[in-house]
């Protein structure tokens, strides 16, 4: 190879490698640049991971960069460096997903009110336009500001004779009798028809939906969550879907976590307990209805309640719990009692330790027609199913082979009003110290009962009187917890269960 020949080649190497060594440079800046911004890792690993990659960014680039060194380097040095590259934008990739997914589940500022034209299931009406001013629609009404836009909405899609009602069980009465043609309701309360009407749910069908965005009310209570205690309240919603819409709440759970004992308290309240919901006087109501009203209702109420502060709160639904159940390969249960649900016929739940896929948890938590203890029974089920996937998740293996479909999974279906500083931050502590958590049980017991509610004041339905002995007694363990000082002594993570009865 003559001189010119071998000089040119070297040129070309040289320029090759120069443009690696740019495009690598720019890899490493924006990766490094993420971990510094999201601020996950904790200081050893950080330490360690930053200046391992400044070190080994820099011999890099001085091979691919001084002209001088040999050929032979500097082809080695560009195989590395499309190496890293690789990893850097994988990296960019996966901190970039997390980023976007705690955006997302953090953004609370709105939440959105459905509303419903329901019609008798016949072959009267297919579509929204079967409906004609010479059809009667009845308007179950409030006077929110979400009703009278959705009711705006409506009567500009449809053209009807309009008859308001203020008892939604007249108006649903009166759409079976064939007294009106279609009734306009909120979803929520279109649930308690459902419920509360037998054979309402089976005999109608839901026509067009009018999705209204509203402002969140609800306030946080911010504390320092790595080294103060907090309390979350959990809502699971009788939805599946989109997680932002209003509706009841099935499952009411104050987790009570205490960071310096590593100690979490989960107390249950059964869905029907009698409450005097939050602001509001005379009548009391059962408190899934709460969350008819907004998240901000329930928590108040709750705060009410048990004479606690609630600092944030995570919102679920029934497609959360079956997709995370799914994703982390089904969970582990004992059940005292072999039945089929009464919500899933199509599931069969046995005596003893079984595991569960998704679709069965979901059965298995929503189940109390079963068992003569009804809603008592069924909130020890939730705790049963919630510790299991909080047993699996805190698991690194779980998380660390789960994670992308994790939050492909959560995305959507979970909410929170903790910031995304406050979540990585707990992340960034359980990174750092991987301490073993001991979860502890209890839930507050009642009377079976039937009474006229706030949201339903002109029908009886089933209700729950609090045994406020119990209410008394798990307000003072949440407290206990609370405030604890001394840290748990180490050792494998451990379920305790302190019951109200």
């Amino acid at each position: 190879m003559s001189k010119k020949t071998s000089a040119k080649k070297k040129k070309g190497i040289n320029i090759f490698s120069r443009i690696i060594g740019i495009l690598f440079s720019i890899l490493l800046g924006i990766f490094l640049g993420l971990i510094v911004y999201m601020d996950i890792l904790p200081t050893k690993y950080f330490a360690l991971v930053i200046g391992g990659l400044l070190a080994v960014g820099l011999i890099i680039c001085l091979m691919l960069f001084i002209p001088k060194i040999k050929t032979k380097i500097k082809i080695t040095a560009s195989i590395f460096a499309i190496l890293f590259g690789a990893v850097f934008v994988f990296g960019i990739g996966k901190i970039y997903n997390t980023m976007d997914f705690l955006n997302k589940i953090t953004d609370t500022k709105y939440q959105l009110e459905n509303y419903y034209v329901v019609v008798l299931d016949d072959k009267s009406y297919s579509k929204l336009s079967d409906l004609k001013s010479t059809n009667t629609m009845g308007f179950f009404v409030n006077d929110t500001k979400s009703y009278k836009e959705a009711k705006t909405q409506i009567t500009e899609k449809v053209k009807t004779k309009n008859t308001d009602y203020d008892d939604q069980y007249e108006l649903a009465n009166d759409l079976l009798d064939k007294k009106v043609d279609a009734m306009f309701i909120n979803e929520a309360y279109k649930s308690n028809l459902d419920e509360e009407i037998e054979e309402f749910g089976t005999k109608t069908k839901v026509l067009d939906t009018i999705t209204v965005k509203s402002k969140n009310k609800t306030k946080t209570k911010k504390v320092e969550v790595t080294k103060q205690s907090f309390n979350i309240y959990v809502s699971g919603i009788d939805t599946y879907g989109k997680i932002g819409s209003v509706s009841r709440s099935d499952v009411n759970m104050i987790i009570t976590v205490n960071p310096t004992t590593h100690q979490m308290l989960l107390t249950s309240i059964p869905r029907d307990y009698y409450v005097q919901l939050h602001g509001t006087t005379g009548l009391k109501d059962k408190l899934t209805h709460a969350g008819i009203y907004g998240v901000d209702k329930s928590i108040t109420t709750l705060e009410d309640l048990f004479g606690v502060d609630i600092n944030y709160y995570f919102r679920v639904n029934f497609s959360t719990l079956i997709k995370v159940v799914d994703t982390i390969g089904g969970i582990d249960i004992y059940s005292d009692k072999a039945f089929i649900p009464y919500t899933d016929h199509s599931v069969r739940i046995k005596l003893g330790n079984q595991h569960l896929n998704g679709k069965q948890a979901l059965a298995f938590s929503r189940e109390r027609y079963a068992y003569r203890e009804g809603d008592r029974h069924r909130v020890q089920n939730q705790q049963t199913v919630i510790t299991a996937i909080m047993d699996k998740m805190l698991s690194s293996k779980t998380l660390i082979s789960k994670y992308d479909s994790l939050l492909n999974t959560f995305e959507g279906s979970f909410q929170t009003n903790m910031s995304t500083n406050e979540l990585t931050s707990i992340i960034k502590r359980q990174l750092d110290k991987m301490p073993n958590w001991s979860i502890i049980n209890q839930s507050v017991n009642g009377t079976d009962s039937s009474n006229f509610t706030y949201s339903a004041p002109s029908q009886k339905a089933y209700v729950m009187e609090p045994d406020m002995n119990t209410v008394k007694a798990a307000s003072e363990k949440i407290k206990e917890v609370y405030n604890a000082k001394r840290a748990v002594s180490e050792g494998p993570a451990k379920t305790t269960t302190a019951k109200n009865n």
